[in-house]
């Protein structure tokens, strides 16, 4: 199986009050060190960005810019539109797959990816399930799962998190992934700007 990688940046980043994909995070920004962490463990990677016109921070020259016909789509679009740049421009096939990421992981590792790979088995689809939430922006998807992502749109769906009824999912729950990583750390995700300060002082 191949394993890619794809970075959805299309947020608005209401909360946060400026682009989270630009937000500084060490030597470089929350983008680039995602990009950098899936450059590691997977191969190719890819970056939705939301429009043509979206301006990203310099990113690793393995990362490769994928623009979402569809902008208005949310997070579901980019992840379809993700899914079929690897088939059609990369010869992915129906048991190949991507690691989907958020652009605001500080703490996800390439441990964490392979991990989870490991755990796909011959699922169509892995989400790890915290008991706040399933998390579909740090999960696994085959390219199989194409069609169920277009019956989801055509529906009216807009978030990957619906993606979790999928038959065959393998939902991993929140003991076994505290047997990877007890404080679910690389789950981490920034959403405004108090948590955001607080993120930065746990990595320096």
């Amino acid at each position: 199986m191949r394993l890619g990688g794809l970075i959805l940046t299309g947020g608005h980043s209401r909360r946060m009050g400026r682009p989270k994909e630009w937000l500084p995070f060490g030597d470089t920004t929350l983008l680039g060190h995602t990009c950098s962490v899936l450059c590691e463990c997977t191969t190719p990677v890819g970056v939705v960005a939301r429009e043509a016109g979206q301006v990203l921070p310099p990113l690793p020259s393995a990362a490769e810019v994928i623009h979402d016909p569809d902008p208005g789509g949310g997070p579901l679009q980019a992840l379809g539109a993700g899914l079929r740049w690897l088939r059609e421009r990369h010869g992915f096939t129906d048991d190949d797959a991507a690691f989907v990421a958020a652009c605001d992981l500080p703490f996800l590792t390439a441990g964490a990816v392979r991990w989870l790979c490991a755990r796909l088995g011959d699922a169509p689809l892995l989400m790890p399930v915290t008991e706040a939430a399933p998390q579909p922006l740090a999960a696994i998807y085959r390219t199989v799962t194409l069609p169920a992502i277009e019956a989801l749109l055509a529906a009216g769906g807009r978030s990957p998190r619906d993606l979790g009824k999928t038959p065959g999912c393998r939902r991993v729950a929140e003991p076994e992934l505290r047997t990877f990583d007890p404080s679910l750390r690389f789950l981490t995700n920034v959403n405004d700007p108090q948590h955001y300060e607080r993120v930065r002082q746990r990595d320096e």
